[in-house]
């Protein structure tokens, strides 16, 4: 299975990011976090206007967060 972290996983809505309605879920990757709240595969590279979610490992030393892509 592997080493699994806790991710922070926000939507974002209208241009603004839902930090009430952040999700938080044990994944592998970031890739994993962002699958396991939207059930879908999302894209780390894309246009700026299509922004979907932002995905932060929670702990000391973790890098910024990733951000996800409308297809």
């Amino acid at each position: 299975m592997g080493i699994m972290d806790i991710y922070e996983v926000e939507l974002c809505r209208r241009g603004r990011w839902e930090l009430q309605d952040a999700r938080f879920v044990a994944a592998r990757d970031a890739d994993e976090a962002a699958y396991k709240v939207t059930g879908e595969r999302l894209h780390s590279e894309g246009e700026r206007g299509k922004v979907r979610l932002r995905v932060r490992r929670l702990g000391n030393g973790s890098p910024p967060p990733k951000l996800f892509y409308a297809a």
